[in-house]
């Protein structure tokens, strides 16, 4: 699902964030580009994995939390320049290179997912993105379900 997803909006890294309990949120899995990045870039990416490999989030915690509390998609132009209370991964963010952000509520069957992309280049809200990107999703889904 990552995969598709980011390959066909052009993301260079997602994750999977699944609801453990109804009580938090912990990464799954990840995916990142391994094309039209340099050697440096997917670096960049892997550190920015392992860090956040760490995290367990609750609602309403960094973007993942907001997504799974509210339900609905939230873009982020640039998550290196938010603050930490807001983006809790901000300075790891800012170490790595991470800036436009997209995350989207995903639900199969019982299970809750957040997806979390990233880009390495700041991106003001795109709509159009948010719109294919949910599409490529609920696709994917769909087979899922079948």
């Amino acid at each position: 699902m990552l995969e598709t997803a980011c390959e066909t909006m052009n993301w260079e890294y997602g994750e999977a964030w699944i609801a453990i309990d109804d009580k938090v949120l912990q990464i799954s899995s990840t995916w990142q580009t391994q094309t039209r990045l340099s050697r440096d870039r997917k670096l960049d990416w892997e550190s920015f994995h392992a860090c956040s490999q760490k995290f367990v989030l609750h609602a309403a915690e960094g973007l993942p939390g907001r997504v799974w509390a509210s339900q609905t998609p939230e873009w982020m132009v640039d998550v290196s320049a938010e603050s930490e209370s807001y983006f809790l991964r901000h300075q790891i963010a800012k170490a790595f290179g991470a800036k436009a952000g997209l995350g989207l509520p995903v639900i199969i069957e019982q299970l809750q997912v957040v997806l979390v992309f990233f880009r390495s280049e700041a991106h003001s809200r795109d709509q159009q993105c948010i719109d294919l990107t949910e599409a490529a999703v609920a696709q994917i889904q769909a087979q899922l379900l079948h």
